[in-house]
């Protein structure tokens, strides 16, 4: 009797141990959860070789161009405002110019207000994080992007997520660096579609800090396999 006493409680005591632990994995901010399902993988596209072939999620380890070597520009929306700390902590000194409600043609702008004043160096890397507000230029200010990178400069272009409307925009960004091997797209809808608690109830705003950190952590991808415009 006096061992199943005994037995009882270790059974008891180990019980409460159990829950005791489950409950502050649960309610841990930085809990992921048994599926991982706040930290999605960053998902990336660029041309992996001359051929044309475009890849995501597998860097070349040959690659001798080093983007910590060269200067990092980034416009961008809410989302870029949100993160800014994030990026600034996760890829180190960068210029960012980042407002709410900016669109692609917006973007044109201050890329072409850096080039015009010299700001914008040679060996510039640009990112640009527009495709969320979309208008009926979208499309054509995107091409003007394109069109502005020279020799020795590099371009990330960042998908949009949350909107149907974004699909056209998000499908000529991915289509891009098969056509230019010194643009890499960073696919912000394919990855946070793998956390979406991430966002708000609008599904486009980054509502929790581990979204900002993810919003980063793609921008940092991005960089390790871009390449310049030879």
């Amino acid at each position: 009797m006096r061992n199943n006493v005994v037995l009882l409680i270790i059974i008891a005591f180990a019980g409460a141990l159990i829950i005791s632990v489950g409950v502050n994995l649960f309610i841990s901010p930085d809990f992921a959860g048994f599926g991982g399902e706040l930290f999605g993988e960053p998902v990336v596209t660029y041309l992996t070789d001359e051929k044309g072939d475009g890849d995501d999620n597998n860097g070349s380890a040959d690659r001798i161009y080093d983007w910590k070597d060269h200067p990092v520009y980034i416009v961008g929306d809410s989302l870029t405002q949100g993160a800014r700390n994030d990026i600034l902590k996760t890829i180190g000194d960068a210029t960012i110019d980042a407002k709410v409600s900016r669109n692609m043609a917006t973007g044109v702008s201050i890329i072409k207000g850096w080039k015009d004043s010299g700001v914008l160096a040679d060996d510039a890397i640009i990112i640009v994080c527009l495709a969320h507000n979309i208008t009926d230029s979208t499309l054509k200010d995107a091409q003007e992007v394109v069109a502005m990178i020279e020799p020795g400069q590099s371009l990330i272009m960042m998908t949009g997520h949350g909107r149907s409307n974004m699909n056209p925009i998000n499908e000529y960004l991915r289509s891009l660096p098969k056509a230019y091997s010194y643009i890499t797209v960073a696919d912000w809808d394919m990855t946070i579609a793998q956390s979406p608690s991430l966002l708000s109830d609008d599904g486009i705003h980054i509502s929790k800090k581990q979204g900002n950190e993810l919003y980063a952590n793609l921008i940092q991808r991005a960089l390790e396999v871009t390449k310049p415009m030879r």
